[in-house]
């Protein structure tokens, strides 16, 4: 299966600023991930590394099979910065895909928090994010190995 990835930039989208208007902050990062869905090739999926309060996670979001995977190498859950994000962004996408027909969806339930290695230290969270990202692109099967 010949499986394409896009890569979307962590510096636009991870929280970064503080005291700000903060569903205006979720709203501005989630049109830069709805511009990125929009412009990419039909099919493709998108690996999407994010930076939460100085912890790195990886999520893999393909939009065409409603499917948010949500890689943290610490095992917790998603915040509600990311899953509001998320929710944001894919249905907007929906939205623009199906014709102006609001599909909206409640993304949060469909965030798949997927058994991944966990890191021992308070440090290795990103070296882990980029051996999910090896991981994912250079098997044979892509996402299908998980």
């Amino acid at each position: 299966m010949d499986q394409r990835f896009e890569f979307i930039s962590p510096v636009l989208v991870s929280p970064v600023q503080q005291n700000v208007d903060r569903a205006a902050y979720v709203r501005e990062r989630a049109e830069y991930i709805l511009q990125i869905l929009r412009d990419a090739p039909k099919r493709n999926r998108f690996l999407m590394p994010y930076n939460s309060s100085q912890h790195w996670i990886l999520t893999v979001i393909d939009p065409w099979d409603d499917l948010v995977l949500y890689f943290n190498p610490l095992g917790n859950q998603p915040g509600d910065d990311f899953k509001d994000l998320i929710t944001t962004a894919l249905n907007d996408w929906k939205l623009l895909v199906g014709n102006g027909i609001r599909q909206q969806r409640n993304w949060q339930t469909l965030i798949d928090t997927v058994r991944c290695p966990i890191q021992e230290g308070y440090v290795e969270c990103g070296y882990f994010v980029l051996a999910f990202i090896r991981e994912i692109t250079f098997t044979v099967d892509g996402l299908d190995v998980l």
